[in-house]
């Protein structure tokens, strides 16, 4: 994975800034929606106190005029496809 670039098919109006596999392979990833200036970041996420890597994810949407909110976090987004799904469905709720 580490190496690799990731791809995901994103919905009309969204770029992908950054889309990169981190050294524990999870994402860490800037979507942008390109009219409104949107951002859906998914970075890694350590849910234990005691494992020295991340294991989970985290996915945050930053709306310019409502500002942040936490679409996921935690072993809900465990795995990159999790992730990812969260993500697309967020940009296609954010579009509507």
């Amino acid at each position: 994975m580490i190496g690799d670039e990731p791809e995901m098919n994103l919905p009309e109006g969204w770029i992908a800034e950054k889309l990169r596999f981190s050294g524990s392979f999870k994402l860490i990833s800037t979507l942008k929606h390109e009219a409104t200036g949107a951002e859906i970041r998914i970075r890694p996420f350590k849910t234990y106190e005691d494992c020295g890597f991340p294991n989970a994810h985290r996915l945050i949407l930053i709306d310019p005029d409502d500002g942040v909110e936490e679409i996921a976090c935690g072993m809900e987004v465990e795995h990159v496809e999790d992730a990812e799904q969260a993500a697309l469905e967020a940009m296609e709720r954010f579009s509507r």
